[in-house]
This record gives structure tokens, sequence and C-alpha cells, in this order.
């Protein structure tokens, strides 16, 4: 009998998605909302934009703003209907990311702007974004969500969570094939497409396993990335701007290092920071930030992206769920390999700030990091000297207090 009660609410749920297309098919036509939908999907997607606001998580240059909205208005068709209209922002967040919200709002990382090239892979990514709103991907989703409710309480779920799981990658691969469809009656390039797929396979920390499960509810980065290449081949090239783009993106690449070195990603950073270095040799920030990343790797090793079989990335995964970074410092410090990184990776770090005092002796910053490293290093007379020199060169700076205070702990120290 209850297996008769749940094959009788399964039926059911299939005919409340009648309606509803097939796997990965949007609806690219007006779609009246029904029930709780105004409230569950509109105004919520309103109320996560306030809290954005209070928690000024907005980035807010206006020259980046400005590149953002115009790309994305030159690929966004008109709206379809009158509860959402399209609008572009930008989020302070390392993370390479971007998500759309049902009532048209469109938000794009800082970490993700901030590994493009040019104007064309972030119309990609814009495009990929502007297909979920257009096509009601979100609305979809609910109704696919809210029919399989029954069949979650008389089967367990199973079926359920397989079927919305294959749903979300359906719909990602059809806005993976639409954006570079939409970019062409736009001034941008579409073989930027597949290029933005390889940038999201790039995995410095070690942190993501290769191979996409079943459980995934995205397409695999490498697959995508060879759909991309197919989809475009045959499509006209474009001219790139990689030069304008540049001059817009720049401070916010030094912005994102820092952010990657604050929040325990320094494989990230310093992939990021010798970019950076190679395409402006003569910028002393972007060295600094290299020389800061280095520093910030501590104990841990070098590795080639290669390195790490899927196991060991999901160990990665759990340690650093599981561990604070001081723990997982403390950690490999205790191991004879720990030490040996640790000395090789603060040197690789030193070698930075002095190359930087050579050429500009008067960058108090690298005074800064230098004494980081000789404290580090229990060298606490040569981190005093450096300390002393980044004060008296930067006596306005906003971390004097922090460094007079490890300057008298360094007198103490010596003292005794």
């Amino acid at each position: 009998m209850n297996r008769r009660i749940a094959i009788l609410f399964q039926a059911c749920a299939v005919a409340m998605l009648a309606a509803t297309p097939c796997f990965g098919d949007g609806i690219y036509e007006p779609v009246e909302l029904r029930g709780k939908e105004p409230h569950d999907l509109i105004e919520t997607a309103h109320q996560y934009h306030d809290q954005f606001t209070r928690r000024s998580v907005l980035h807010g240059d206006e020259g980046l703003l400005e590149l953002v909205r115009r790309i994305g208005h030159d690929l966004a068709p008109a709206p379809t209907d009158d509860y959402f209209d399209y609008e572009f922002y930008v989020i302070r967040d390392p993370s390479p990311n971007a998500f759309a919200m049902p009532n048209g709002k469109v938000y794009v990382h800082t970490g993700m702007i901030a590994r493009l090239e040019d104007s064309s892979q972030l119309a990609a990514l814009l495009g990929h974004e502007i297909t979920h709103v257009a096509g009601h991907h979100s609305i979809v989703q609910f109704r696919i969500k809210a029919g399989q409710i029954l069949d979650s309480i008389f089967t367990g779920g199973l079926v359920t969570l397989f079927t919305q799981l294959k749903y979300s990658r359906d719909l990602e691969q059809e806005a993976d094939d639409r954006a570079p469809v939409l970019m062409l009656d736009s001034p941008y390039d579409p073989h930027a497409t597949p290029e933005l797929m390889d940038l999201l396979a790039e995995d410095f920390e070690g942190l993501r396993p290769r191979i996409a499960t079943v459980w995934t509810t995205h397409p695999d980065p490498e697959a995508r990335a060879d759909t991309s290449r197919t989809i475009v081949k045959d499509m006209p090239a474009r001219e790139r701007d990689t030069a304008a783009f540049d001059a817009i993106v720049h401070p916010l690449r030094a912005l994102t290092i820092r952010d990657y070195i604050r929040d325990d990603y320094p494989y990230t950073a310093i992939a990021l920071g010798q970019t950076m270095l190679e395409k402006y040799p003569d910028d002393l920030e972007f060295r600094l930030l290299l020389g800061d990343a280095w520093k910030a790797l501590g104990p841990r090793s070098e590795f080639a992206p290669d390195d790490f079989s899927n196991a060991d990335k999901r160990r990665n995964l759990r340690l650093r769920y599981f561990r604070t970074r001081s723990e997982r410092t403390e950690r490999l410090l205790e191991t004879e390999e720990g030490r040996a990184a640790y000395v090789t990776n603060l040197g690789y770090a030193r070698g930075i700030y002095e190359e930087i005092l050579r050429l500009d002796p008067t960058y108090a910053a690298a005074h800064r990091g230098l004494g980081e490293i000789y404290e580090a290093l229990d060298s606490p007379r040569d981190a005093a000297r450096e300390y002393l020199e980044y004060v008296r060169q930067s006596p306005d700076a906003a971390d004097r207090p922090v460094i007079i205070a490890r300057l008298t702990a360094l007198r103490d120290a010596l003292a005794q």
C-alpha cells in the first residue's frame, strides 16, 4: 500500500510539472508568477540586495561599475516580465564567481574580474548570468523543487535530489551554450567563452576535485570548456581590448591579491601576483604583494596544480574546514618538511623585499615585510632595525601602532 501511495504522489508531482519544459530548457517568454513565488523569489532577491548594501560588500569603483554595466546592457535582451529588469553590481569577494537573481540583478565577484584578461571574457561571464535571468531559470528550478516535495516525503528524497542536481547542471550548460550566441550581436568576441571556462577550471589551492560527480550542481569545468570550443569554432572573432580593460581593472587586481592573502589562499595570491608582475615588471606594488603571498604561504610546500589527486583535494578541504589557519600552520611546523618549506618560502619573500629596496630604497612597505621575516626567523635585532626604518619612512602609516607594539616587544626581548 505504501508503495502504491508513493507511485500515486510521484505521478501527481509529474502532472504538476507538465507545464514546465524538459531538462535544461529555460523559458524565454513571459512567465506569470503564482502562489508564493513573488515573495519567495522576487522579494527575497530584493532582501539579499539590501543585505549586501548594509554589509558594505558592494564594490563602489565607478569606472569598474560603468564597464560591467555597459557590457551587461550591451548583451541583455529586453525583459519579458515587469518583475525583473537587468542591473549589474560588483561584490568584493576574492572567489571567482558570479550569480544572478530572478529580479534581474546580476552580481560579479571582484575575484572573478581580477582573473579576466579583457572585456570579451567579462561579456562571456555576464552572458551566462543574463541567460539565467532571461530563461527564468530560478523560477523553473523553484517549481521543480516545489513539485517534487511530495516525492521527497514518500521516497526519502533521493529521486528528488538527483533530479534537482541534474536540472541544475543542465541549466548551467544551457547558460554556457547561449552566452556566445548573445555575444554575436555585440562588439565582444564569442571565442572568449571557452577561455573563461579554462579560467574557472584553475585550482591553485588544490581544493577542488577534477572530476565532477553525480552530486555536483555544475558541469565539469574541463568539459564545459571543450563544449564551448565546439560551439564557437565557426563564429567570427572580434578585436580584443586588453590594454583598455587592464587600465580599469589594475587597482582591483592588487585589492584581490590582498584579499587572497587575508583569506588564506596564498597559492592563488602567488599565481595572480606572478601573472601581474610579468605584465607589469616595474610595478613595485605587485612585487610587494608577491613577497607578501610567499610569506603567507608559511610552512606549506610548493606544488603544481596536477600534483594532487582527488583524494588529496578532498583531504585538503576537510583540513581547511575543521582546522583554523593557525592550527594548520602549527601542525605543519611540527614536521621536518614543513619547517624546511617555511624557511624556503620566507627566503623567497625576503629576496623579493630586498629587490624592491634595491629598486627603490624609499619603498617603506618592504622594510615592514623584512621586519616580519626576521621576526618569524627569530632574529629580533634585524627585525627591530627594519621596523624602525619602516616607522621612520612612514610616520602616518595606518598600522604604525601595531609596528610600535612589535618594537616594544622586541626591545623587551633583547633586554632580557
